[in-house]
């Protein structure tokens, strides 16, 4: 939980200072169109652009799509971060300070000093990495990767010393401290510590704002071992959690509604080198459940890019039972048996590479081709057995109809009738391995409903300014009917024309009223729009009314009653007399 103390305050500062058109433009081109700002909506294809932007009011809107809100908004949906990590990335960027709550305690500091440290050591091993002629860079480039990708990661070079991070980092972060973030290894016979990473190509592992929290070393000597060596688990690195190259492959994502998975590091190097940028790696551990639904929240598609020999496709199977646990697509990479990502890369090219990652087949397809229960001779039990571990990882599918279909698919293929296959399924299904799927972060984007008529041009005289005090002192509250408008109206009539809701639904609706092209307002305008709300506020108290009347008298009704209902339709029909029709 975040010990951030995001007020009203702290958000109308953020606001005020975060440059909107500055945000977007990082996600899609904009240009300058009358007094907003036009392009290509960042999250759904189009050709003709349809994506609004107002800087002064710091609100977008997609007339195509219905996305729309303020700039914290846009980078949750766009980055697919929680409020509080949207709310920090734009105050960093922009340089507004968020005061921590007075609960902070000594744990909160210690992860920003561990978080601290990590980074200073990044640095530390990237500038090693960068010096000409080491042997970092020399497998590298035997591994066929370019130094300018290498950089761009973030990798970087443990020097060949049992104390060269450690002089490094001395002056500035306590030994106990370094060791807890797995840059240092005590040592076991006597006092003091030494560099955990030694002679090794580093990758660095960052959290989901690219901050640096552990490290995987590739042993650079052949009689080095382990061959990888990974940071061990810490306040601030869970591997269980965390995908390797999240962070720089978010904007993809979202842009081509898919994630590439692989298991390794070179992996992801292969896939990023091949154009394929919205990929991620497992850190070549078997996929895990959080990991599986972190990447539900990312995108409805996954495509598993693993290993092709046997232990890369036992992988496969068993990351696909998660993946359909969740609820997404996925779809299967089909590699050769003896390929990695990496060794396709090499021996294929990346044209190869890529149309493998598009021509991937979705899983009940990949699992028939894989297990081949057909194959000719096979033993009825062989058969069998294969026959039950294809079915296995589709029993994780919650969706009972899209269960049974698959199972069809099994049946018409392998030529077993489907009431045996799904005989007794219900009850020996197992548990889902993940809680069914919770809402994303950011609600999925669809045009809001639109105002009334009347309401609408209400909230855009608002949103212009310099009307708000005559409209205030005039508007009833049974002038404005639709339960939106009337938060909108109140949000207006608490925080003046710079209002911006905090539900984001409703942020998304005055978007879309705000960057609606209409004609400007003026005093005369608003004064009759005043009128007409009034009038039709009357009419529907007249209807009401009338209703009450026609009622009372078909039960027989007389006197006091029936009167008093008589002559509060005649004063409510004078009233309205004086109104425009």
């Amino acid at each position: 939980m975040s010990d951030l103390d995001i007020n009203d305050a702290v958000l109308a500062e953020l606001r005020a200072a975060a440059d909107i058109v500055e945000v977007i433009s990082d996600h899609t081109r904009l240009k300058k169109a009358g007094r907003s700002w036009k392009g290509l909506c960042p999250f759904h294809n189009e050709r003709t652009p349809s994506f609004h932007v107002d800087r002064d009011k710091g609100l977008y809107h997609c007339f195509g799509c219905g996305a729309g809100g303020d700039v914290i908004h846009f980078v949750r949906q766009a980055d697919r971060l929680e409020f509080p990590d949207a709310v920090e990335m734009l105050a960093e960027r922009f340089g507004v300070k968020i005061p921590r709550r007075a609960s902070r305690g000594p744990r909160d500091d210690r992860r920003e000093a561990l978080l601290a440290a990590l980074a200073d050591a990044q640095r530390f091993y990237a500038a090693n990495l960068a010096r000409r002629g080491n042997k970092g860079l020399a497998y590298l480039e035997s591994r066929g990767v370019s130094e300018d990708l290498a950089r761009r990661l973030g990798m970087g070079l443990a020097l060949d010393s049992w104390d060269a991070l450690q002089k490094h980092l001395a002056p500035a972060h306590p030994e106990a401290l370094l060791q807890e973030a797995g840059l240092l290894q005590p040592r076991s016979e006597k006092p003091g510590s030494y560099d955990r990473f030694r002679d090794r190509l580093l990758f660095t592992v960052r959290d989901e704002r690219g901050r640096p929290v552990g490290f995987s070393g590739r042993a650079l000597s052949k009689e080095q071992e382990p061959k990888y060596l990974n940071s061990p688990e810490s306040p601030v690195f869970l591997k269980k959690r965390l995908l390797y190259g999240l962070s720089d492959a978010r904007d993809a994502i979202r842009r081509n509604e898919r994630v590439v998975l692989v298991e390794g590091h070179f992996d992801h190097l292969a896939l990023i080198a091949a154009g394929v940028e919205e990929t991620v790696a497992s850190q070549g551990t078997a996929l895990t459940p959080e990991q599986a639904e972190r990447l539900r929240r990312l995108s409805p598609e996954v495509i598993v890019c693993y290993d092709g020999d046997e232990a890369g496709r036992e992988a496969t199977r068993k990351a696909l039972g998660l993946l359909l646990a969740q609820g997404v697509r996925v779809r299967v990479t089909r590699l050769p048996a003896d390929s990695d990502p990496h060794d396709v890369l090499t021996r294929e090219g990346a044209a190869a590479l890529t149309a493998r990652i598009e021509e991937a087949p979705d899983a009940v397809t990949w699992l028939l081709e894989d297990l081949a229960p057909n194959a000719e001779g096979l033993p009825a039990a062989e058969k069998t057995a294969r026959i039950h571990k294809i079915l296995e990882p589709l029993r994780q599918i919650g969706d009972g109809i899209l269960r049974y279909e698959e199972f069809r698919k099994v049946s018409r293929a392998v030529g077993v009738p489907l009431d045996i296959l799904w005989k007794g399924e219900e009850s020996r299904r197992p548990a889902p391995a993940a809680a069914a799927p919770a809402p994303s972060p950011v609600a999925t984007t669809r045009p809001p409903a639109p105002l009334p008529k009347l309401e609408s041009r209400l909230i855009q005289a608002l949103s212009r300014g310099g009307f708000d005090a005559a409209i205030f002192a005039r508007l009833r509250d049974d002038e404005v009917v639709d339960p939106r408008a009337r938060r909108l109206v109140e949000t207006f009539r608490r925080q003046g024309t710079t209002a911006h809701p905090a539900d984001e639904q409703d942020a998304a609706l005055l978007a879309a009223i705000v960057l609606e092209d209409a004609p400007e307002p003026s005093e005369a305008s608003v004064a009759r729009l005043l009128q007409q709300l009034e009038a039709a506020a009357l009419d529907r108290r007249g209807a009401d009314l009338q209703a009450q009347i026609d009622r009372a008298e078909a039960s027989g009704l007389v006197g006091e009653e029936l009167a008093r209902l008589a002559q509060e339709k005649q004063e409510l029909m004078r009233r309205r007399s004086k109104l425009p029709r």
